[in-house]
């Protein structure tokens, strides 16, 4: 490998702006570069000189690296996909780094070692892949997991069809079961409710039930929370991000674990959400004491700041509330886990009023009215259920 010797590159490639950004109390410097129309360089540090030295360190890489001698022919599938995560995705930068970690798990777990990562890339066949995930439906894993599977190896192979390095994407004709199980979600009683409220001693946890249960929001778009999201005059939440914990990725060996805020899970999530006025006052209330907190360690608060954040003014990963929620459903002798029940509670009750579906979507931030439909077809078949019994007095004296 040739070191890199910035004398003799194109000066295209030092032209480039360090930008500085302030969040949470810190500074940070960022360099983002396209190099050409497949290649993106983006990289983070706490100083200048260390988003230099990690530009060049990509660079160097980048300028040393013969993309056009990969040897296709003896190339397995694994070997692909691994090149198509670290030598295309990653520095292309244009998936999340969410939707990254999740590709990394999908390779790591499910592809790196299967019966088709010794499989050469060109003679990879419909009957490969058919066998592949006829293995993971035996597996017993959630149809829904093994479409994920499927769309990113797809995702995989029409990335190779389309450099011509094979003629035919063979996963886009795998067939899969069809799953036409009713999914029932357990949602609350208003008694439920109830015990929850008058249980549970934690203000901060309350606040977060009390926006849920209102709003239907996702627990990490809850946690991205600002002061300047809430417009308490008309009663509305501004939906603009969401919390991710995820794997960032400098290069293969190179990750760290963080929560970072991002955009939210899609378009329509980006969205207009409607609360309560009765829990304006304990949103208040919140706010006012995290101020306190503020100042009390002499830290300057500002109404952009994450208003949900544990002991040392960092953002909280939800999984580290579940203990605590675990806690309070055992003392309310509720069988639940997990925040979701507090959106599905959120959604059937704005069904059993009579909303209608397209305002709950709109309120959910489903990507599609179809999947409110799905979610709620089961509360009109207990509807059914409860109507029959309105004819009770026919047959009594039959």
């Amino acid at each position: 490998m040739i070191k890199l010797n910035i004398s003799n590159i194109d000066l295209n490639y030092l032209n480039f702006n360090i930008k500085e950004t302030k969040s949470q109390g810190y500074t940070y410097y960022r360099i983002q570069k396209r190099i050409n129309k497949d290649f993106k360089i983006n990289v983070t540090g706490k100083s200048k000189e260390e988003v230099k030295e990690k530009y060049f360190n990509k660079l160097e890489k980048f300028l040393n690296t013969d993309i056009l001698n990969l040897n296709i022919n003896n190339m397995t599938f694994s070997q692909f996909v691994h090149y198509y995560l670290f030598e295309i995705l990653l520095p292309s930068c244009s998936v999340k780094n969410k939707t990254f970690t999740s590709y990394e798990i999908i390779y790591r777990n499910h592809i790196k070692d299967s019966i088709i990562s010794s499989i050469k890339l060109i003679d990879l066949r419909k009957e490969h892949l058919q066998k592949y995930f006829n293995m993971l439906i035996k597996k017993d894993l959630k149809l829904s997991t093994i479409r994920t599977f499927k769309n990113f190896i797809s995702s995989v192979l029409n990335y190779a069809v389309d450099e011509d390095y094979i003629l035919k994407n063979y996963c886009n004709s795998i067939k899969l079961p069809k799953d036409n199980s009713i999914k029932v979600h357990k949602y609350l009683t208003d008694e439920e409710i109830k015990r929850i409220f008058e249980n549970c001693k934690d203000l901060k946890l309350l606040v977060i039930i009390k926006i849920a249960l209102s709003t239907g929001m996702r627990i990490n778009e809850i946690l991205a929370l600002t002061e300047n999201d809430f417009n308490f005059e008309d009663c509305y939440i501004k939906v603009n991000k969401t919390l991710s914990c995820c794997k960032v990725f400098e290069d293969e060996n190179n990750y760290k674990k963080q929560i970072i805020v991002t955009a939210p899970k899609s378009k329509t999530s980006n969205r207009i959400v409607y609360f309560n006025p009765n829990i304006s006052k304990d949103i208040k209330t919140y706010i006012s004491l995290q101020k306190e907190k503020y100042l009390k360690f002499g830290r300057k608060y500002t109404s952009d700041d994450i208003i949900f954040t544990n002991t040392n003014f960092e953002y909280i990963n939800s999984r580290t509330l579940d203990f605590n929620l675990k806690t309070l459903f055992k003392n309310c002798n509720i069988d639940a886990s997990g925040f979701h029940i507090f959106r599905h509670t959120s959604g059937s009750k704005l069904y059993e009023k009579g909303v209608n579906i397209k305002t709950i979507s709109e309120q959910l931030g489903h990507a599609d009215t179809s999947i409110t439909s799905n979610i709620y077809v089961h509360l009109d078949e207990q509807n059914k259920k409860d109507a029959i019994k309105h004819l009770d007095f026919i047959f009594k004296s039959v």
